[in-house]
């Protein structure tokens, strides 16, 4: 059977540890791996799937909002995956966010994002890159949902945790699937097909898991 073309997005510069794994993951999964680096061609299919990967922060003008806080922006990847979102609604493509692929999908779909996360939930997170690469959180599925459905039959999974800013307003047409145990959206889908679903943590640092590799086969499946 053709493998799927799964299309993903990292920085369009740099990130080629992250391009690696992520291409090796989907391959792995049975899709057939495609980074975009360039906007789509006008009127062509060019992939099956789309998947928006973690990466620096949205800058707030794309949901109508000031900068509150100070943080490194990417503009040109804000307009880079904004055209492919565009481009997976033109053909009815589903679609994966993860941690900032979430927020990127929530905003494009008229959603918006706290700027900077609730004290209360981050006062006992770690500093500092070996902290965070060790640091599990639990987040409770709420009801049906692709995501329960991939970690059945358990109605709560550890994750990691790479972020500093988190959905706000869920878009419309989309509902939450996971919530943290302090409150806050972990991940969100679509009310109707496609399949479009984002992810508050990083699936392919936890590949090692069999729910996380489920996860993307999973998706990759969707896509045919």
């Amino acid at each position: 059977m053709t493998r799927p073309v799964i299309g993903y997005v990292t920085a369009p510069k740099g990130d080629i540890l992250l391009s690696f794994l992520v291409g090796a993951v989907i391959r792995l999964s049975g899709g057939k791996p495609l980074r975009l680096k360039r906007e789509p061609a006008s009127g062509q299919r060019q992939c099956d799937g789309l998947i928006l990967m973690g990466g620096l922060d949205i800058h707030p003008s794309r949901y109508d909002a000031s900068i509150e806080v100070e943080s490194r922006f990417d503009p040109d990847r804000d307009a880079l995956e904004t055209d492919w979102l565009q481009h997976a609604r033109d053909h009815d493509l589903p679609v994966m966010g993860v941690c900032r692929g979430l927020q990127m999908l929530n905003v494009f779909y008229g959603g918006d994002l706290h700027q900077k996360l609730d004290p209360e939930m981050t006062r006992d997170w770690p500093n500092g890159p070996i902290g965070y690469t060790f640091f599990r959180k639990r987040i409770s599925l709420t009801g049906e949902s692709f995501l329960a459905d991939v970690i059945a039959p358990h109605d709560s999974v550890s994750v990691n945790s790479l972020h500093r800013r988190a959905v706000r307003s869920i878009a419309p047409g989309f509902h939450a699937i996971a919530c943290g145990e302090r409150g806050g959206v972990q991940a969100i889908q679509s009310d109707t097909a496609p399949l479009r679903l984002g992810v508050q943590f990083h699936p392919e640092l936890l590949v090692y898991r069999r729910d996380m590799r489920r996860l993307f086969r999973t998706f990759v499946k969707s896509c045919t």
